[in-house]
């Protein structure tokens, strides 16, 4: 188990790396008002990243404050799968208040290994 929490602080770092790329990815392309290709490919490795890593948190830190908001993440992937299986389209700003959460979120978990003291 100690094994798989000192995964979780690697595993924290790229999904924080990922999501911050995909923001800043979306950003450009609102800045310049074009579609580029490889920001659809650092969104997917964004949400690749956070859906196996709030899995691996979900075991690993059963026993911390932070169980509830990985419980929320899940709830949360569990929706988007189950509206695009069934083709529901998504509100342009569920996706931006996607990005943020999942970029504010490990951020926090980032800054709570380094700095806060158990």
């Amino acid at each position: 188990m100690e094994k798989l929490r000192k995964m979780t602080g690697i595993i924290d770092i790229v999904v924080y790396i990922a999501t911050t790329c995909a923001v800043a990815g979306v950003f450009y392309e609102g800045m310049t008002l074009k579609w580029y290709d490889f920001v659809g490919i650092l969104v997917v490795c964004m949400d690749y990243s956070f859906m196996p890593a709030t899995l691996i948190h979900l075991i690993a830190d059963r026993k911390e404050k932070t169980i509830w908001m990985h419980i929320f993440s899940l709830l949360i992937i569990i929706i988007a799968v189950v509206m695009k299986v069934n083709s529901i389209e998504y509100p342009a700003i569920t996706l931006v208040l996607w990005y943020f959460y999942i970029w504010f979120f490990y951020g926090y978990l980032i800054i709570k290994r380094r700095f806060i003291k158990r």
